[in-house]
């Protein structure tokens, strides 16, 4: 049954019955001696001794503690290394920390205040950036056939890539009872170009052709397109059941950005019947912002997935994957966005914390994703204390 010898068999009953009348726990594992090399103890502490700086590569590492880089690798391989890629973040003042700390507070809904502490929907906020969309980029990753040739792509300069700056604003997707989407969160993504005719020839158009420039973006444009692109939109697809509430347009401090009393935007709000504001998100605080949190890097790498041969490509192909974006996609950003509020608040106002993750997938496959987050009710008194509230 086993294939293996009768001999083998017949030794493992013996030592059965031996063990029965020694009155021993039956034991029939193999009796072969462990052979071959010993394993070398591994002393890990050298490791701490080394500079971050030093420890970049494997190669450096391995030249610090004095050890081999296949030696390296196999504790990689094991898990007794990880791997850590370090981003810079903004420097924090204390005032920064302080702002951002009231920022937090600010997004908790005051009917659930102070015993349950649930943070807003966050439906009638929208969240308004820019952000530079690179026709291709300098380093592309591929996943190839052994016997595939390697491609080889060339460019003239590094700095001759295009490149375009777009303005997006985006709210959180609305669902009614059934499930059903009845607002995507996608406002618009709105280029910074012109048109103008070429004042030479080249091998791709004739002269006089039209073609694509990009603009300086001041505070004059970016009122201009506030007004003329960002207002329109929200007129136009703002769903029916917010039409009652205060419509707050999030940016940052960006000297472009137009200030929140701005006299001509409040003439055009006055226009439209609408109550919608502007309001600033703390300095050095890209993390508190759903664009810059998530969104933005999503939507390039789709771009990246598509072919862009020039700046036309470019817009094409960016007001494609905006367009086409998941609004569940979206909607888990803003889910993000409260899980590092309350990091935030954790971290006493700092942004040393990893982003959470709370398995999102999942609790939506299970219909029981929470639309909004609470948050800790001493997490709430101690910043409230920090403040001096």
């Amino acid at each position: 049954m086993f294939q293996v010898s009768k001999y083998q068999v017949r030794g493992v009953w013996w030592r059965v019955k031996r063990c029965r009348a020694q009155g021993r726990p039956i034991d029939v594992r193999s009796r072969r001696k462990n052979c071959g090399r010993k394993k070398i103890r591994i002393d890990l502490s050298d490791v701490l001794s080394v500079p971050l700086h030093r420890r970049r590569t494997i190669r450096s590492l391995a030249n610090a503690i004095g050890v081999k880089k296949s030696t390296l690798h196999r504790w990689f391989k094991e898990g007794l290394l990880r791997r850590h890629l370090s981003t810079l973040k903004p420097l924090l003042s204390e005032d920064n920390k302080k702002e951002r700390l009231r920022w937090c507070i600010s997004m908790l809904d005051r009917r659930t205040l102070p015993n349950s502490p649930m943070f807003l929907d966050m439906e009638n906020i929208i969240h308004m950036d820019e952000k530079w969309f690179n026709t291709s980029s300098n380093y592309m990753k591929y996943y190839m056939l052994p016997e595939e040739d390697d491609p080889h792509r060339t460019v003239r300069n590094k700095n001759s890539i295009g490149k375009v700056m777009f303005l997006s604003a985006v709210g959180r997707p609305i669902y009614d009872d059934a499930g059903n989407c009845i607002f995507d969160g996608k406002l618009g993504v709105w280029p910074f170009v012109r048109k103008e005719q070429a004042k030479r020839r080249s091998r791709n158009r004739g002269r006089g052709a039209e073609v694509t420039k990009p603009i300086k973006v001041d505070r004059a444009t970016m009122r201009s397109y506030l007004i003329g692109k960002v207002l329109d939109a929200i007129v136009r697809r703002w769903p029916r059941e917010l039409v009652g509430k205060t419509i707050y347009i999030q940016q940052d401090n960006a000297p472009s950005h137009v200030p929140a009393h701005d006299e001509e935007f409040a003439a055009a709000v006055a226009q439209t019947g609408l109550d919608i504001r502007l309001v600033n998100q703390p300095a050095n605080s890209p993390d508190l912002n759903v664009l810059d949190l998530g969104f933005f890097n999503s939507l390039q790498s789709l771009t990246y997935d598509r072919i862009s041969r020039n700046l036309d490509d470019l817009i094409a192909n960016v007001q494609h994957e905006f367009d086409n974006y998941d609004p569940k996609t979206l909607n888990r950003v803003f889910l993000t966005l409260q899980g590092c509020l309350i990091e935030v608040m954790k971290d006493g106002g700092g942004n040393k914390y990893k982003i959470p993750h709370m398995d999102k997938d999942r609790l939506e496959a299970l219909g029981v994703l929470p639309k909004s987050l609470g948050c800790d009710r001493q997490l709430y008194e101690d910043v409230l204390a920090s403040l001096g509230n």
